[in-house]
């Protein structure tokens, strides 16, 4: 039954990075005062005849000066590509413009919004907490249907178990932290 308990174990570990990984991104793509990439991810141009995601038509990077740098890799959609973020409302706002680049700068965000986005955050948290729940009673409920297993061994593995879970929850309590620190800079 203990290779039953690693198997299980394992899986449930897959699980809770992907969730992890999930909820993170979530956190990430909130706006915030500082710039950042995430926010970007996913972003689709309408492009020719059809859409592609900015990836693929464009590199960016942040400067030194703290500004979104979008360098497009054919001279002449900047504007396309400036006009689509700036539609998106990241709050971001143009800096300047030229053939093959468009810098950007971030906006402040308002006492009002930014209370706002800090209970997304915490949504979004709690929504990471709740799935993480779910998992652990998951496990503990192979727990209780095992068969085989000493009543030691069942506490040695409820124990794991825990420990797993709130190894997961303080890694996105930190994530959360973060977002929050970055909102309040």
């Amino acid at each position: 039954m203990e290779n039953n308990w690693e198997v299980i174990k394992q899986k449930k570990t897959e699980h809770l990075e992907k969730e992890l990984t999930i909820f993170v991104g979530k956190l990430e793509r909130i706006r915030s005062n500082q710039i950042s990439l995430e926010l970007l991810k996913g972003l689709i141009i309408s492009y020719g005849k059809g859409k592609k995601p900015l990836k693929e038509i464009a590199s960016l990077r942040i400067s030194p000066n703290n500004e979104l740098v979008v360098r497009s890799f054919e001279p002449g959609i900047t504007s396309l590509i400036s006009k689509t973020i700036l539609d998106k409302k990241l709050g971001y706002k143009v800096e300047r413009i030229t053939k093959e680049e468009v810098y950007f700068t971030l906006t402040s965000i308002a006492t009002e919004d930014k209370e706002k986005l800090i209970k997304e955050v915490k949504l979004i948290t709690e929504g990471g907490k709740k799935e993480f729940r779910i998992i652990h009673q998951e496990m503990k409920n192979w727990l209780k249907k095992a068969s085989g297993l000493s009543q030691d061994q069942k506490k040695n593995y409820e124990k794991q178990s825990d420990e797993l879970v709130k190894d997961y929850q303080n890694k996105l309590l930190k994530a959360e932290e973060k977002k929050i620190k970055e909102l309040n800079s």
